[in-house]
């Protein structure tokens, strides 16, 4: 059956006006999210810092689907778990792999709590956010809108797809290692583990025109770092 790749009414006015948008909304985001952070620091700061991110981004997911849904991208096929798992994994060794290769050797990452024990937020920043809502959003953000939304308006102009995951997969690509490097200091693997993860994400999704393999890549993709977090941290109980 034909997807939202091949164009049609489900995709009608997902537009370069809509990719527009959706980079405005990310990037006022990102404003209010820096601006929380250096104005009220602490608890307070990197919680509204969080709310304003998470918020730009739902608010251009939110503006898209109100237009309408691209067909065939929110079905579920059995694939996508398998994608997810497999993928998934596979980067996440990649990382390590890419880890040794820059600093000679990869540390197991820990909390750093003395007694072993996991901090009292960590049920929160350290798996809802990171391993449910973070990808979610994410991958809804990148590889669901934008990505969607360039296509379709490059598939337009020159009649390619080939050029429109091209474009779609190169944009989205590097605004989600930009997002990142807003945030925090990389270091050149770890960029290169973010474009990986983009990459993949986003093939995933020009592939199959569906979303959940993505979301599904990158859940399992940040479980297992918070899964080897959580055994580092415990292990370290009368160590």
């Amino acid at each position: 059956s034909h997807s939202w790749r091949s164009g049609g009414t489900s995709v009608a006015r997902w537009d370069w006006e809509l990719v527009g948008w959706a980079v405005l909304l990310l990037g006022a985001g990102i404003l209010l999210a820096t601006l929380a952070d250096r104005l009220l620091g602490g608890t307070l700061g990197s919680a509204l810092s969080l709310a304003a991110l998470w918020g730009g981004m739902l608010a251009a997911i939110i503006l898209a689907f109100a237009r309408s849904r691209p067909r065939m991208l929110l079905r579920f096929h059995p694939l996508d778990l398998l994608y997810g798992i497999v993928l998934g994994v596979i980067l996440r060794f990649t990382q390590g792999f890419l880890e040794i290769a820059g600093t000679g050797t990869a540390a197991w990452p820990t909390a750093g709590t003395i007694d072993g024990s996991l901090p009292a937020s960590f049920w929160f920043d350290g798996v809802l956010a990171p391993v449910v809502i973070a990808p979610l959003l994410e991958e809804f953000f990148f590889r669901a809108v934008l990505l969607v939304a360039i296509f379709t308006a490059v598939r337009r102009m020159t009649n390619s797809r080939s050029w429109a995951g091209f474009a779609a997969i190169s944009v989205t690509t590097v605004l989600f290692i930009g997002l990142h490097l807003v945030f925090d200091t990389y270091t050149w693997w770890s960029v290169a583990t973010l474009g990986l993860v983009g990459i993949v994400c986003a093939g995933l999704v020009v592939a199959t025109a569906r979303i959940w393999g993505a979301v599904l890549t990158h859940i399992v993709f940040n479980g297992v770092a918070v899964a080897m977090l959580v055994v580092g941290t415990v292990g370290t109980v009368g160590a």
